[in-house]
């Protein structure tokens, strides 16, 4: 009998592949075979590096229920499944969603389930939580909105609607001072880690929450392939090479390494540290290693323009001038509306009022005990 989670369990060999079709990963013989790798450029020997990745992946994999009927075929039934759907995508950019269903799948009745897995494939390939057109209204209400993949829209296309570019010319006047520990300090922000690309840098202002896409060994994976590639190169062709748009994957990590924590900076190094333990927030590892030469050209120096993440880099920064309030400061500010303010007028005015007969009837004592000192004066015992 079949089982309902058939990607529960994943072999290191299985992992190989998935770096082969990923990233086009040559794995040596050694250690295809299991054995110490003795080839220098054997890609694998950056796999410890990539554990936080792979533990991802691992998640995502076995939580895959093949939620099918007997008799019929699940739309994974190995990562050997998933793995075939990835290099697909790869290989066609503008493949559109119902094309490579067509393609793939032929047993209509479990549609649904093979929609899912293209969502699985899709979120391991670009680290992004994708739905067909149809929104679950149970993810909605637990704030896991994914984005939608229509049927009819290219893969590529899809990529660049879920990561559309905006100018913002003035984060060059305030990212020096977005520095994450001024964050905690002034706003009380607290930083957690998301495994969706989408919600980097997305601010909860009620919980006083960032979150951080923290899986900078996949990012600078990315880059190591479009590293001597044309600048201007297309979404379509980045995807054929297995890559996020370039401009994209530096962004993240300089908002991450630059901007929020950067690693010249003792103090802020230190509280990103803090958030890669398993006791705390579990952050890649891979966050506290700043990598040039292998992810960058020096001899071609790239601007960082923050056309993806500006938006969200000013939010940050409206919350450390404005900090939202919250326990007692929230309190009296739900309070300070123009009813509270003539409430606590009359009040203030009855206060007033109470005080003064207060201080009247006190004095009047004091005028009677005078009198009485005057009329009946204590005579000396001399």
């Amino acid at each position: 009998m079949a089982s309902n989670f058939p990607l529960i369990k994943v072999t290191t060999t299985q992992l190989q592949q998935l770096t082969g079709a990923l990233w086009s990963w040559s794995v040596c013989g050694e250690c295809s075979s299991g054995k110490p790798c003795q080839t220098e450029e054997c890609p694998w020997q950056r796999s410890t590096i990539l554990g936080r990745f792979f533990q991802t992946y691992k998640e995502i994999t076995a939580s895959y229920d093949a939620g099918v009927k007997v008799g019929q075929r699940p739309g994974l039934t190995s990562h050997e499944d998933l793995i075939k759907i990835i290099e697909e995508l790869k290989s066609n950019s503008e493949v559109t969603r119902e094309e490579i269903l067509e393609k793939l799948f032929t047993d209509r009745p479990t549609r649904s389930d093979q929609e899912r897995a293209i969502n699985i494939a899709v979120r391991v390939m670009l680290m992004v939580n994708c739905s067909t057109s149809r929104q679950s209204p149970v993810l909605l209400e637990h704030g896991s909105q994914q984005v939608p993949w229509r049927g009819d829209i290219p893969f590529s296309e899809f990529i660049t609607n879920t990561f559309p570019k905006t100018d913002h010319p003035s984060i060059d006047q305030i990212k020096d001072n977005l520095r994450a520990t001024k964050l905690k300090k002034r706003a009380g922000i607290r930083f957690e880690p998301t495994d969706d690309l989408r919600n980097h840098l997305k601010l909860d202002r009620k919980r006083a929450v960032v979150e951080i896409f923290h899986h900078t060994a996949f990012l600078k994976e990315h880059l190591r392939l479009t590293r001597d590639q044309p600048r201007n190169m297309s979404v379509a062709d980045s995807i054929n090479l297995g890559a996020l748009p370039r401009e994209l994957a530096l962004e993240t990590l300089a908002t991450l390494q630059t901007i929020l924590f950067p690693l010249t900076d003792a103090k802020s190094k230190a509280l990103l540290l803090s958030l890669t333990s398993t006791t705390t927030q579990n952050f890649d590892t891979d966050v506290l290693r700043y990598d040039s030469s292998t992810i960058r050209d020096p001899l071609r120096p790239e601007a960082i323009l923050y056309h993806y993440f500006g938006s969200r880099l000013g939010d940050l920064y409206e919350e450390l001038a404005n900090p939202t309030p919250r326990g007692m400061e929230k309190w009296f500010e739900r309070r300070s509306g123009a009813r509270y303010v003539m409430m606590a007028t009359i009040a203030g005015v009855f206060l007033a009022i109470f005080f003064s007969m207060a201080s009247l009837a006190l004095g009047g004592y004091q005028a009677w005990v005078g009198y009485q000192q005057w009329q009946h004066p204590v005579q000396g015992t001399g």
